[in-house]
């Protein structure tokens, strides 16, 4: 019998094929993490590294993937938090992994979101020449291909998208379309492919779809291996999957779908005699929802203050801060509220299903028609089922979570956010399937502690690999000599930000001359970086773009083209920003990003660990916070050319004691100044003249 290759045999040839290709710089710890991975497929065992960026971790992540896919057949999930990583990994790194492979590559397959995908009735109801074209050439039919066509702008991809996405909820097969639709063309060949690339929205509503029907439905299918790539933004993308909201909003999507129940069961309503009852049913459901649209204006309109409804565990909720948060005023209109609609939703899902059963019976109805429209109706009415019971769930939050009522310019927003993912995410994920976690970023001060505390998760293997770049000569960093830059917080109490908004205005200003433009700086609020930006005075040669309400793509695209340009910016820049070479010279972060314990979901958080024996600040907001500001610094220094200065602008780093604990997460071979134009030569740049 011929005796198959191990793993590690097939990583080393892919390696050796890969180091013989024009351009490939080799990275010994890239093999490594390779090898690494393809142990813990193999074991199956979980584990946490730390990638730093410029390691290569797309191609070490896919090449035991691929190794493992030939070798045993296993299936392995490679998640990012950015579709567009996860594009990068599909359209770039993927096809060059695959060919350091001999034979047939196994089937791959990229999926993200629906609404991320163009829907074919919807540009057959638009007829536009765009959209014929788009449905011509795309070859994924997701929003990025549209935003690259030639000749369609970016303003004009804005416009459209919104018209040819595909919808949340749809009829699936019932659609004329549904055989060729991009996106479920994606879900049938992700639930076979060997490899598949998507993102961590897409693992989360899996694992969500799969316990909500017991295991018989899924969108990626059973899986051996789980990678989750970009894994510090995880724990963001478990919330927002885990959240509820009863809304204005959500409530339009909610009648919309009841719409499209309506017209899916009509047919072989009327066919059995039913027609009538059935629209009165529907008319009645639809008027029920724009009632509790009124009564969300008419709550907000009266509510006084918004606040937390309810909490669990219970000793959370006898915390005084969670107390002086409390909106015990509130509690009886939004359980009336939320009980109402709940009720009303769960009658109409048992009348539309009485009707498809009626009709089944019904001998005038046309055979296989009632099955067809019960297959149609099956994901409108589990999203509806799903919806009812996230309303009884609001005033009954389990097992650590909290409910609260804040208010929109719509009326007011019921909630329900989980407070503490490690129950949650052991039953949905780690008890289900291994997995390894990786990221640039994912340690604090050296451990993985701070992200296993945040996720639940109990690697069996742990690792922090070096990084390829000598920051000791591409880098340096710049803090301003102490007292230059007032504490942003006691400027805050004693009313002196006006002055704060001016320091920093100035410093900034010096540092862009001395960089030549060339610099993302970093704000942790938009009030900061509106009232900075007023006061800045620099050369019209030394334009400065800054993120607007929408259009981050956009910002960051002028920022790229025009090298003297700098950027302000916001959350969605300090992670997963890409701008390599000199257009990015310098990252200047303006504060460090703490957690402000004020929202109800911060508030519960922040009491279920003091519950628990841990210090808020000292276990969450401290950690929070170095990995921000890692993840910030992490923008400079991308490819081997790259050089520049990090520039951090908070007063606290020099006078609180968590500041040099701070600071010690970044790079400790980049050599500090406090002359920025010092620092700029250091790293040889020229600034303006």
């Amino acid at each position: 019998m011929k005796t198959l290759p191990k793993a590690s045999h097939l990583i080393e040839t892919a390696f050796e094929r890969l180091a013989g290709r024009k351009g490939f710089v080799e990275r010994p710890d890239q093999k490594q993490l390779a090898l690494l991975l393809a142990d813990c497929i193999e074991g199956p065992s979980s584990a946490a590294f730390e990638a730093p960026t410029g390691l290569g971790k797309s191609l070490a992540c896919l090449v035991p993937a691929i190794a493992h896919a030939l070798l045993d057949g296993k299936r392995t999930i490679i998640a990012t938090y950015t579709n567009v990583l996860a594009e990068q990994y599909w359209r770039d790194d993927l096809p060059l992994a695959l060919e350091l492979f001999d034979g047939e590559p196994p089937k791959s397959e990229f999926l993200i979101g629906r609404q991320r995908y163009a829907c074919l009735a919807a540009m057959d109801e638009q007829k536009g020449e765009v959209q014929a074209r788009f449905r011509r050439v795309a070859q994924l039919g997701i929003e990025s291909e549209l935003r690259g066509m030639h000749g369609v702008s970016q303003r004009d991809a804005a416009k459209l998208w919104p018209l040819m996405a595909a919808p949340a909820v749809c009829p699936a097969r019932l659609c004329p379309h549904f055989n060729e639709c991009f996106y479920y063309r994606a879900r049938r060949s992700a639930e076979r492919a060997a490899i598949v690339i998507t993102n961590h929205s897409v693992v989360m509503q899996d694992a969500l779809l799969s316990q909500a029907s017991s295991g018989e439905l899924s969108l990626l299918g059973e899986y051996d291996y789980l990678i989750l790539d970009e894994a510090h933004d995880f724990p963001l993308a478990a919330l927002n999957a885990l959240e509820f909201e009863l809304s204005d909003a959500k409530l339009s999507q909610v009648a919309g779908i009841a719409t499209k129940m309506e017209h899916a069961l009509l047919p072989i309503a009327a066919q059995s005699g039913a027609g009538e009852e059935w629209v009165q049913t529907c008319v009645a459901y639809l008027e029920t929802l724009k009632r509790a649209q009124r009564d969300v204006g008419a709550f907000g309109a009266t509510l006084g203050h918004p606040g937390i409804l309810a909490v669990a565990p219970a000793e959370v909720e006898a915390h005084e801060q969670v107390k002086r948060h409390s909106a015990t005023h509130a509690k009886g209109g939004a359980e009336h509220l939320a009980a109402g609609v709940a009720e009303q939703t769960t009658a109409f899902v048992k009348k539309a299903q009485a009707t498809i059963e009626r009709s089944k019976r019904n001998s005038e109805v046309e055979p296989g028609k009632a099955d067809e429209a019960a297959e149609t109706v099956r994901n409108y009415s589990m999203y509806l089922r799903e919806y009812a019971e996230g309303c009884l769930s609001l005033m009954e939050p389990n097992p650590v979570s909290v409910s609260y009522v804040g208010l929109r310019e719509s009326g007011a927003i019921l909630r329900h956010d989980v407070v503490d993912l490690a129950g949650p995410l052991h039953e949905l994920l780690w008890s289900r399937v291994p997995a390894a976690c990786l990221s640039a970023t994912l340690a604090v001060d050296g451990a993985f502690d701070f992200f296993k505390r945040q996720t639940g998760m109990a690697p069996d293997f742990e690792e922090v690999l070096p990084s390829p770049f000598d920051f000791a000569t591409q880098a340096a960093l710049y803090l301003p000599p102490p007292g230059r830059i007032p504490d942003p917080t006691e400027a805050r109490k004693s009313g002196q930000e006006e002055a704060y908004f001016d320091a920093v205005a100035r410093e900034l200003e010096q540092i862009l001359l001395a960089m030549g433009g060339r610099t993302l700086a970093l704000f942790h609020s938009r009030r900061e970086m509106e009232a900075v930006r007023e006061r800045m005075h620099v050369p019209d040669e030394l334009p400065i773009v800054m993120q607007r309400w929408s259009g981050a793509a956009y910002a960051g695209e002028r920022f790229k083209k025009d090298v003297a340009t700098s950027l302000f910016a916001l959350r969605s820049f300090w992670t997963g920003f890409d701008a390599p070479g000199e257009t990015l010279s310098c990252v200047a972060l303006v504060r460090v990003p703490f957690e402000v314990p004020i929202d109800p979901p911060q508030v519960a958080r922040m009491a279920w660990l003091q519950t628990q024996g841990i210090n808020p600040f000292a276990g969450h907001s401290l950690p929070m916070a170095k990995m921000m500001m890692r993840q910030g610094a992490g923008r400079l220094v991308r490819r081997d050319g790259d050089r520049g200065i990090v520039a951090a602008l908070d007063a606290r780093l020099h006078t609180k004691r968590y500041g040099e604990e701070i600071l010690a997460n970044l790079p400790q071979e980049m050599r500090r100044f406090d002359d920025v134009r010092e620092a700029a030569g250091w790293v040889g740049i020229e600034g303006w003249s």
